[in-house]
């Protein structure tokens, strides 16, 4: 019992903290009209010692399951914040890993279309400099999700729910990208 209340204790008090290796986080953000939580924070590395971004989940309700994170109603958002520089090319291979490892083939080709979109204004970007926030937003009243670059958004907003779920699944799916993360994301340390 008292296990179980100092595990409750920790997983608010890193709720209420929105810094991580420098960068902030504000603690709920507004997307479509609605108010949703910081339901996470990680640190992104690659061979455990490459810093790559800060990632936060945002969601409408505090989750600790990946499948309530991914299917869950409303609003939510996805914040990358880049601690080192990356090419588009690296950052697409990152993504496309993502969604392969933790995607059917069925939703792999009902998303394409979306995905192709975004391949492409990721590579219209550039470069994913050190310090830069890329954000996804999902917004229900359109269906669709939309891509930021330190608050600008990236072109139109792309179509489906399915799109932003298969997302979700690179960090939260069956292969994440990094364990720890996925369970800082949900709340975990």
């Amino acid at each position: 019992m008292v296990f179980r209340a100092l595990s409750l204790f920790t997983f608010a008090v890193s709720l209420q903290a929105a810094e991580l290796e420098g960068v902030r986080l504000e603690d709920s953000v507004r997307v479509d009209g609605q108010d949703i939580q910081l339901n996470g924070m990680a640190l992104r590395t690659r061979y455990q010692f490459f810093k790559v971004y800060v990632a936060g989940l945002y969601l409408p309700e505090r989750t600790t399951t990946p499948e309530a994170a991914i299917d869950g109603r409303g609003a939510k958002r996805i914040s990358l914040t880049m601690m080192r520089d990356a090419t588009a090319d690296q950052f697409v291979e990152s993504i496309d890993h993502g969604l392969r490892a933790n995607n059917s083939e069925a939703q792999l080709a009902e998303t394409k279309p979306q995905v192709d979109d975004l391949f492409a204004k990721i590579r219209a970007v550039g470069h994913a400099k050190e310090g830069m926030r890329i954000v996804l937003d999902y917004s229900p009243s359109s269906g669709s999700t939309t891509l930021y670059v330190d608050g600008a958004a990236q072109g139109a907003p792309m179509a489906g729910e399915p799109f932003f779920r298969a997302l979700l699944r690179i960090w939260l799916g069956e292969n994440p990208v990094q364990e720890d993360l996925k369970k800082a994301l949900l709340g975990g340390n």
